[in-house]
């Protein structure tokens, strides 16, 4: 969407990476997925933290913004 925030995702220390994104409004939540076909998006635990450091270890995820 226009003049939605944008994601970055960056190695962290070992065996992690940190989510963010910018600007941050509030109302935005971190979604993720394992597969993109079909997608099924769970809210993340970490829900509206920013930033947010994840463990970078298989399976891959995929993650998202969402504003309910």
């Amino acid at each position: 969407a226009i003049g939605a925030p944008s994601l970055t995702i960056v190695p962290a220390t070992p065996g992690n990476a940190t989510i963010s994104w910018s600007p941050n409004p509030p109302g935005y939540i971190l979604q993720e997925t394992w597969v993109l076909s079909p997608a099924l998006w769970t809210n993340s635990l970490s829900g509206a933290t920013n930033p947010v450091v994840i463990p970078a270890v298989p399976p891959a995820k995929f993650y998202r913004l969402y504003e309910p």
